[in-house]
């Protein structure tokens, strides 16, 4: 009789720590799924600031050289030039950052890493999430001086990156 209560016991002390362990998973998981969104949100509240800075009244004239220059030394003023370079040095360090933090916040990036362009063949083996992130990144790069920068800064960036955004054509070499 005694050997029946402690088996008993036993399976109910294994059956507990089964269901301690599943609930420990699951609460891992939540935790796991709150830090990827706020990784994510953190990646979205960089590209919100960059809009709102460009919207301020006081950034006129960069934001007319940002879309009208297809070339930094068609600007003759030394100090906008600077101010632009250094605008686009920040949207490559953004766009690095974000292209070598998402494979591990999205598990639908491709293995070679390469953008996902909506209408392309690819589209519907990926999921929403990165083909978004592609064509945002695929679009700012179709920016003559952003590509100018990149191609004189090159060498500072993830060589992924650069072979996707060249694999893209949204920036040749």
């Amino acid at each position: 009789m005694l050997e029946i209560v402690g088996a008993v016991l036993g399976l109910a002390t294994l059956a507990f720590l089964v269901l301690q362990t599943v609930i420990a998973r699951g609460q891992a998981e939540e935790a796991a799924n709150q830090t990827t969104g706020a990784r994510l949100d953190g990646l979205y509240q960089q590209l919100l600031a960059y809009d709102q800075w460009r919207g301020e009244k006081e950034n006129k004239r960069i934001n007319m050289l940002i879309n009208q220059v297809s070339d930094l030394d068609s600007i003759k003023d030394p100090e906008e030039r600077e101010q632009l370079y250094s605008i686009e040095v920040w949207f490559l360090d953004y766009f690095d950052y974000a292209y070598t933090t998402l494979p591990g916040l999205l598990r639908c990036v491709p293995g070679d890493g390469h953008l996902v362009i909506r209408g392309s063949r690819d589209e519907s083996d990926t999921c929403d999430e990165w083909v978004a992130w592609s064509e945002t990144i695929y679009q700012n790069f179709r920016n003559p001086v952003t590509c100018q920068v990149l191609n004189d800064q090159q060498s500072l960036y993830e060589k992924r990156f650069i072979i996707a955004i060249r694999n893209s054509k949204a920036c040749p070499a």
